[in-house]
């Protein structure tokens, strides 16, 4: 009986794990470190497999597929999200609904899960829909006020080849759509849209309704689990073992029964629960891009362009070359290190995380200023 519930904490566990490596191993931070390597290992295993045991023709078809979904602008992550969505409404609706009545829990528990399941549609068609912040030889030159060029990732003067303007601080042509995009972010093929200046308060609003909405699912779930163990006397019934003798049920017995007899409830939980997590490292991540004024595309720009890791590299070539002590390094002054520690923590367009988010969720309306 432990080992069915051993089972499934390892299900737990390697897919979060799974995703974690894949998303995250590419980025900055881990790239260098276990999990990039991990990240690596993996995919060039992956990659050899696939290039030596399957048929080239049925390599083309796949690479071919896969260009198409993630590297076009199409509508089939869409499609994909919204039958997501409509399958966890229709489960929850025939395997979970009817056992909230039936146990008298509070009907807040189906509003507060109906009224997440609609703000998320909400969100993720205003979110598909919604402008980014195009910009056109009409509105250029609104936009070209907005931010300062810094001078390092962005310089006055840098052309658009495709759209024939000088590109505004902060911007971006997207090769997916085609445009320029004030504070480009990244592209969503999931919501079929660049992620801006004028719709990234909607993309955060997104991710964080489906990490609470996650949560606040597993939870109401948990609660109908629960009470249905309870109001059955599951936990006072006993259960014969394999010795022919009598056991009082613990909850791993429990956990077991429920799910052979509520399969649906049960998944459901276990889905969202991972969700939450997955999600929820998401969302926690573009919110610390909010608070610090920072985009996607801005995180992932060269070294070349970035002071931080200029400075840090000039630092660690230069200790490796002279091979000084780490008492000479705490010999230097004070003024140094502060002035290290500042260019270390740069933010080139911070001001602060109270009037960054109000940049975030008030951005700035090219029509109001054309207005003026």
């Amino acid at each position: 009986m432990a080992d069915f519930f051993i089972l499934v904490i390892l299900y737990m566990v390697t897919f979060s794990a799974t995703a974690y490596i894949f998303l995250m191993g590419d980025t900055d931070y881990h790239r260098n470190g276990v999990v990039g390597k991990t990240r690596a290992a993996i995919v060039q295993v992956g990659m050899w497999i696939f290039n030596h045991i399957f048929p080239q023709s049925l390599q083309d078809s796949f690479i071919n597929t896969i260009d198409r979904v993630l590297y076009t602008r199409n509508c089939y992550l869409q499609i994909i999200y919204l039958l997501l969505l409509l399958f966890i409404t229709v489960t929850y609706t025939v395997s979970i609904q009817p056992h909230v009545e039936e146990n008298d829990l509070p009907p807040a528990y189906s509003i507060g899960v109906y009224a997440t399941l609609t703000i998320n549609w909400i969100l993720f068609l205003a979110t598909s829909f919604s402008d980014p912040g195009e910009i056109t030889e009409d509105n250029q030159q609104a936009y070209n006020e907005v931010y300062a060029f810094d001078g390092l990732m962005y310089v006055d003067g840098n052309m658009c080849r495709t759209c024939g303007f000088v590109k505004p601080a902060r911007s971006k042509h997207c090769a997916f759509c085609d445009r320029c995009v004030h504070r480009f972010d990244h592209h969503c093929s999931w919501v079929n849209n660049c992620i801006g200046g004028s719709n990234v308060h909607l993309f955060l609003m997104l991710l964080i309704t489906i990490a609470l909405g996650s949560v606040y699912g597993t939870f109401v779930t948990a609660m109908v689990f629960v009470t249905m163990v309870r109001s059955r006397g599951i936990m006072e019934a006993s259960y014969v073992g394999a010795d022919g003798r009598l056991y009082p049920v613990t909850r791993l017995i429990a956990f077991q029964h429920m799910f052979m007899e509520y399969p649906g409830m049960v998944f459901l939980m276990t889905c969202l629960s991972l969700l939450s997590i997955l999600v929820g490292g998401f969302a926690a991540y573009h919110m610390y891009l909010a608070i610090t004024n920072q985009t996607t595309n801005e995180r992932y720009k060269t070294a070349i362009t970035n002071p931080q890791s200029d400075h840090q590299r000039q630092s660690d070539s230069t200790l490796k070359w002279s091979k000084r002590t780490s008492s000479d390094f705490q010999r230097r002054s004070k003024s140094d290190r502060t002035r290290e520690e500042k260019e270390t923590h740069w933010r080139g367009y911070s001001k602060g995380m109270f009037r960054n988010l109000i940049e975030i969720f008030f951005p700035f309306d090219v029509n109001n200023s054309k207005k003026r």
